[in-house]
């Protein structure tokens, strides 16, 4: 019995080589790409934020109000030189907060489609802080180190995953004796289908 693999558009049939392999030509792209193309990839940024102290600051969050689950494919942060600071500062990203000044006072940001012919908005509850926003509760998943001010952190992951109803906070403590560092942060993260 033959069988023959053929396109039902074109009437094209598929091409066998001498050692029965079907010859098949494909492009491959990353997941994130592929989320961009379909209008599904998004970058969340904080703005420039000025950190007064050597205090935690809750400085982003983002709660999935959507019906389908997120991907985080990166975390990042850029910070300025601390003025008065020495040594390294601490960034953490929280699972699950639900409580804090971040929460229920910070300002709501609107989370931006890097697809730029597209418009698919993503539903969501993004906020940003401010020096002393707080979150005081959810679990710390991700904890850095960072050796000095006056750099930028990406954080590479295609592994945190939001289901609807989950969230994410990103906490800052600036190293000890800060008075002034500028520091922006944010996520990149696609919606699966």
């Amino acid at each position: 019995m033959t069988f023959v693999l053929k396109s039902g558009t074109t009437g094209n049939t598929a091409e066998v080589d001498s050692d029965n392999k079907l010859q098949t030509r494909a492009v491959t792209v990353s997941a994130s790409t592929f989320a961009a193309m379909n209008g599904d990839l998004y970058n969340v940024n904080s703005g420039v934020i000025t950190l007064t102290s050597d205090s935690p600051s809750a400085l982003l969050y983002m709660l999935n109000t959507n019906s389908e689950t997120w991907v985080f494919s990166r975390v990042f942060y850029n910070a300025e030189v601390s003025t008065g600071g020495s040594g390294g500062w601490l960034a953490e990203v929280i699972a699950n907060p639900t409580t804090g000044t971040l929460i229920s006072a910070g300002t709501a940001i609107t989370p931006y489609n890097l697809n730029f012919s597209n418009a698919k908005a993503l539903t969501s509850t993004t906020l940003k802080g401010a020096e002393a926003s707080t979150v005081t509760n959810g679990v710390t998943r991700v904890s850095t180190i960072v050796p000095a001010s006056g750099t930028r952190v990406l954080l590479a992951f295609d592994s945190i995953v939001l289901e609807p109803g989950s969230s994410i906070a990103v906490r800052v403590t600036p190293p000890t004796g800060n008075t002034s560092m500028d520091i922006q942060v944010g996520f990149n993260l696609y919606r699966t289908n």
